[in-house]
């Protein structure tokens, strides 16, 4: 992955997906290589998370979508942005993203600079957007959609900022 960010906001993002040698890249405001999805469930997402924290975050996902939600549970940050987009059918495919714990800049930022170059959106779980300067460090969780109404999506999330810091 590869990401450049001007003063802390990404703007060009590259990830590479390396078994099926596959490329998507994105640059704000100049065109992309991919595409979002035709439609995507707001009502009942697919989400996807990290396999490495699956089990601590599906209370977190019932709460906030009910117990019926589909969870993807996937490794690397850029494999579940792909996921939200209209990416060849052997991929996955999900509504959200989310990651509840923390996680360093540099492992979202190009996924991010993606989903902002197809109007997409990838905040805290707070709705607030990351800075990519300064620290490496992103303590607020990860909330990623793209055509869904993201606002309404954080205001669904329980508040857990006691949990996320773990």
């Amino acid at each position: 992955m590869v990401c450049v960010a001007v003063d802390g906001v990404p703007i060009i993002g590259v990830i590479y997906y390396p078994f099926t040698d596959y490329t998507v890249w994105a640059m704000v405001g100049a065109g992309s290589s991919v595409k979002a999805r035709a439609s995507y469930n707001e009502k009942s997402p697919k989400v996807i998370v990290s396999l490495s924290h699956a089990g601590k975050v599906k209370p977190f996902i019932q709460e906030a979508f009910g117990n019926d939600t589909g969870i993807i549970a996937a490794g690397g940050a850029g494999y579940k942005v792909g996921a939200l987009l209209d990416m060849p059918d052997k991929y996955e495919k999900a509504d959200v993203y989310i990651h509840v714990t923390y996680i360093k800049k540099w492992d979202i930022c190009a996924g991010n600079a993606i989903l902002k170059a197809l109007g997409g959106h990838m905040t805290t779980l707070k709705g607030e957007e990351i800075d990519y300067a300064g620290s490496e460090a992103n303590e607020g969780g990860v909330l990623a959609s793209v055509n869904m109404n993201h606002k309404a999506l954080v205001e669904k999330l329980p508040n857990r900022e006691n949990e996320i810091h773990n």
